[in-house]
C-alpha cells in the first residue's frame, strides 16, 4: 500500500517542464513560488490543448497537492476547467460527486484575486489525468464563461491566487478546497483557450 500511495504521489505532481527559475546548467527548476502552465494534447490525433498547472489541496487537516487543467476544443465554444485530486490522501469522499447519477454536484466556488467568487455545478470522475500520470485521480470538472476565461489570459491575472471551494455533499459538512498561483507567463494558457475566446482573442491584454 505504501508503495502505491508513494507512485501515485510522485506521478502526479513530477515537476513540469518549463521555467520558474534557472540553474547554473540552464535546466529550468520550478518551486510553489514560481509555477507554470503546461500545455498538454490529451488525444494525439484531436484538436484539443490543456494547459495544466501545480497548486495545493485541503480538506479539514489534511492538506495535498492538487492539478488545475483547463482546455477548450475548437469546436466547443466553452472551455473546461478541472481540479485534480487523490481523495484518499485527503481524507475526502468522492463517491457523492462521481458519475451522471452522483447525489452531489457542488456548487463549487471559483474566486480569482479580488474579484467576486462565481459559483458552478461540477461533475465528477476518475480519471488518468495527463502526460506524466501513471495513477487515477479524481477529477471534478465545469464548463468557463467566456468572461472569467478571458480574465485570465489578460496582465492583470498574471500572480493572483485562484481559490475553489468545494460545498460538501452533506449539510455540515467541511468543504474542500483548492488555491492556484497564477504563473507569471500566460503564453501556454493562451495558446490552449484561444479557440474559445473567439478569433479576436479579446482581453487577452
Amino acid at each position: 500500500m505504501h508503495a502505491l500511495t508513494f507512485t501515485l504521489i510522485a506521478a502526479l505532481f513530477i515537476p513540469f517542464a518549463q521555467a520558474g527559475e534557472k540553474a547554473a546548467t540552464d535546466t529550468h527548476v520550478i518551486t510553489d513560488a514560481n509555477p507554470v502552465w503546461l500545455l498538454e494534447r490529451p488525444y494525439p490525433e484531436g484538436p484539443m490543448l490543456a494547459a495544466r498547472t501545480f497548486g495545493g489541496s485541503a480538506y479539514g487537516d489534511h492538506h495535498m497537492k492538487a492539478n488545475l487543467v483547463i482546455s477548450c476544443h475548437p469546436q466547443n465554444p466553452n472551455a473546461g476547467l478541472s481540479l485534480e485530486i487523490i481523495p484518499q490522501l485527503l481524507g475526502w469522499d468522492a463517491d457523492p460527486f462521481e458519475g451522471k447519477d452522483a447525489s452531489a454536484n457542488g456548487p463549487l466556488s471559483i474566486t480569482t484575486g479580488t474579484r467576486a467568487a462565481v459559483e458552478h455545478m461540477v461533475s465528477g470522475v476518475w480519471n488518468y489525468g495527463g502526460m506524466f500520470q501513471m495513477g487515477l485521480v479524481f477529477e471534478l470538472s465545469i464548463s468557463v464563461p467566456r468572461e472569467e476565461l478571458a480574465y485570465w489570459a489578460t496582465d492583470a491575472s498574471r500572480g493572483q491566487t485562484l481559490t475553489l471551494s468545494l460545498a460538501p455533499a452533506t449539510e455540515g459538512g467541511k468543504p474542500l478546497t483548492a488555491s492556484f498561483l497564477l504563473p507569471a507567463n500566460n503564453n501556454g494558457l493562451k495558446k490552449a483557450i484561444q479557440p474559445c475566446l473567439g478569433p479576436a482573442g479579446a482581453a487577452t491584454r
